[in-house]
């Protein structure tokens, strides 16, 4: 075979794949959702999960349900945006290393020359060696999967895995909203069981690669712990509650 030929082949299947899912997104539509998998089994093929079994996948009913097919879609479209925030997580941590250690470098080159500087020079330079930096707060980076908790069939009701789980710290919180969310302006709010509003937010939504999401910063610190709700109010629609709580 040529290699025009080799290339046109492997264009046309391609289209044939594209078409495909294509046709599954809409072509096969279970208002019913007859027969439809746990939601968690979706999300666990999605993340490539190594305790499921060929025998527990689903496959055919994902291929002949739209419904589950497009969960199924946007779960690998998660976890796409997962696996490249770890990826930048550990280049940063890797150049955090670098950093403390050419610190740490020339913290110790600095000892050596202080220590060779006789009388009057180390006087000199000793309140550059006690300058202090003022300690870094940073905000504490958490991603939250809002997708897990829109409304599925036939979820049993856990009071400690459906709750959006917040630390009292300084966050910044990055949501991956649920499907059929746009992007635009959203307002974010954490109210605790009195109603009494603990933090609020507005930010803007942006959608890659078909997931949007939004991201603000919480400052905790100084809640309690306990149960709260957490609003959110899509551009132009009334408020969405989430059930969280503070640890």
């Amino acid at each position: 075979m040529t290699e025009s030929n080799q290339s046109a082949s492997s264009k046309l299947m391609r289209d044939v794949v594209a078409l495909g899912k294509k046709y599954s997104e809409s072509g096969f539509p279970n208002p019913n959702r007859a027969g439809c998998p746990n939601p968690a089994i979706l999300r666990a093929m999605a993340h490539r999960d190594r305790h499921l079994t060929l025998e527990a996948l689903p496959l055919s009913h994902i291929v002949g349900c739209s419904p589950c097919f497009q969960s199924y879609e946007h779960f690998r479209r998660i976890s796409r945006v997962l696996r490249r925030v770890k990826v930048t997580a550990a280049c940063l941590a890797v150049l955090g290393v670098l950093l403390v250690t050419a610190r740490v470098v020339r913290t110790h080159s600095a000892e050596g020359v202080q220590r060779n500087t006789s009388g009057k020079q180390a006087a000199k330079q000793q309140p550059s060696v006690e300058t202090k930096q003022a300690p870094r707060n940073d905000p504490f980076p958490v991603i939250v999967d809002l997708a897990s908790f829109s409304p599925t069939r036939g979820d049993v009701n856990d009071d400690f895995r459906n709750k959006v789980h917040f630390p009292r710290k300084l966050l910044r919180v990055k949501f991956l909203l649920p499907i059929g969310l746009e992007s635009g302006e959203y307002s974010i709010r954490l109210q605790n069981a009195a109603g009494t509003v603990i933090a609020e937010r507005r930010a803007r939504g942006h959608m890659t690669d078909g997931v949007t999401s939004v991201e603000v910063n919480f400052d905790l610190t100084g809640s309690h712990t306990g149960n709260l709700t957490l609003m959110i109010r899509p551009p132009g629609l009334s408020w969405r509650e989430f059930p969280a709580v503070i640890e």
